[in-house]
């Protein structure tokens, strides 16, 4: 059921708990203290209970099959908060929010599918209706990274473009001995070239617009200078024109080496033509050939965002990363942040029932202090916790065509 949301002791659920981005929440949730009782829920209750064995505290093991909409709501009854990390979100996102909410829970994912997250507004309606608190997207990219948008665009007088990034350096999951019978990073792969095929949704001219993935995008990044990004499917696109107004363009970038986005293209080409299936593909997306060179080395942080507009009447681009950075590698970005979000709902923080994306309920000023107590080495403020750079006269983003 739902919390009044006053340092409330909660019971939680967290689906896929035992997996790849399941289990860092499950480590960071139990060392903020943010569940008096936590049940791991997987399909490998094995699994799950070894990281009860090995986190302790207040977790709990059960057995779950996400695919099973009676089993959903026998194991949400009597929980106050659903917290969702099983992938594929075009599987499962709908039907585990759709549980949740009938059962009265608040609820937090970690969903980094553009279309999924669109559909969860659509629910808007029948989660105000049960009193719950709905957040998409709160994990890496998406969720710190909206974030880390929201500090920007707090420090510009207008805006008129964000853009969200991600570096394919930090895209890489922490393989785990005792884990490595069932977690995989193949059901984020195949997301990946989901967004990476036919068209995706990104905000341009003011409006949502379909793009084509894999379109080189050029601009000059504080402190940096010119880089070069790619177009990917991503929420923060669409979520972020919601909640700031005067946005002409919004997308989400990833950067990396050149030779690996080449690879892509044609792999993304062999799918949409049917040559290959999903499966076929992710397996050669994660198992690229590699190159005689490298090349140098992406410049860009593992996530961050950018806000261009205006001060003082002057144009100005402000980037936005954090140099605090959680053990777990993507796991642990991801797990970080839900568990924060989580944190922040015990405290009554997020008050505001219905779905909303991380931009529309969290305060950037309560989320990075503890984004920095959980990184590794630990910082102790907000301002220690973030990388804030500006650059004067900046030009505006070149859009090129793959």
């Amino acid at each position: 059921m739902a919390t009044d949301g006053n340092e409330a002791s909660l019971t939680v659920v967290i689906v896929g708990g035992a997996g790849a981005m399941g289990r860092w929440a499950t480590r960071y949730i139990a060392r903020l203290g943010s569940a008096e009782r936590l049940l791991i829920a997987d399909i490998d209750e094995a699994r799950a209970q070894r990281l009860v064995d090995e986190v302790g505290g207040p977790c709990a093991a059960v057995a779950l099959d996400a695919t099973d909409e009676t089993a959903l709501r026998k194991v949400f009854s009597g929980c106050d908060v659903v917290l969702n990390t099983m992938g594929p979100f075009s599987i499962f996102a709908r039907p585990v929010l759709e549980a949740a909410t009938d059962c009265g829970c608040d609820y937090l994912d970690i969903d980094d599918d553009w279309e999924s997250t669109l559909e969860a507004f659509e629910l808007d309606a029948r989660a105000r209706e049960q009193g719950c608190r709905v957040v998409k997207g709160i994990g890496g990219s998406p969720g710190f990274s909206n974030l880390c948008a929201m500090v920007a665009v707090g420090r510009l007088d207008r805006v008129e473009e964000i853009i969200t990034g991600w570096s394919m350096r930090g895209a890489v999951v922490e393989d785990e001995a005792a884990y490595l019978d069932g977690s995989s990073a193949g059901a984020a792969v195949e997301h990946w070239l989901i967004q990476l095929s036919g068209t995706i949704r990104a905000w341009r001219d003011g409006s949502e617009e379909e793009v084509k993935p894999l379109q080189p995008v050029e601009f000059d990044y504080p402190g940096i200078g010119p880089v070069r990004t790619y177009t990917v499917g991503h929420p923060e696109a669409v979520t972020l024109p919601r909640y700031v107004d005067g946005i002409v363009t919004s997308m989400n970038v990833m950067s990396g080496p050149e030779w690996l986005f080449e690879y892509a293209r044609t792999v993304a080409a062999d799918y949409e033509a049917g040559k290959i299936t999903l499966a076929e593909g992710a397996l050669q997306l994660e198992n690229p050939p590699q190159p005689a060179e490298r090349g140098p080395r992406d410049p860009l942080a593992s996530a961050w965002a950018l806000a261009r507009g205006e001060r003082d009447g002057k144009p100005l681009a402000i980037s936005v990363e954090s140099p605090a950075k959680p053990r777990g590698k993507m796991g642990g970005g991801t797990g970080a942040s839900l568990a924060i979000g989580l944190e922040l709902l015990r405290r009554g923080e997020i008050a505001e029932v219905g779905v909303n994306a991380p931009e529309g309920v969290i305060d950037p000023d309560a989320f990075f202090p503890l984004y920095g107590k959980l990184g590794d080495p630990e910082v102790s403020s907000a301002d220690e916790a973030l990388l804030v750079r500006e650059l004067a006269d900046a030009p505006i983003p070149v859009l090129g065509s793959a």
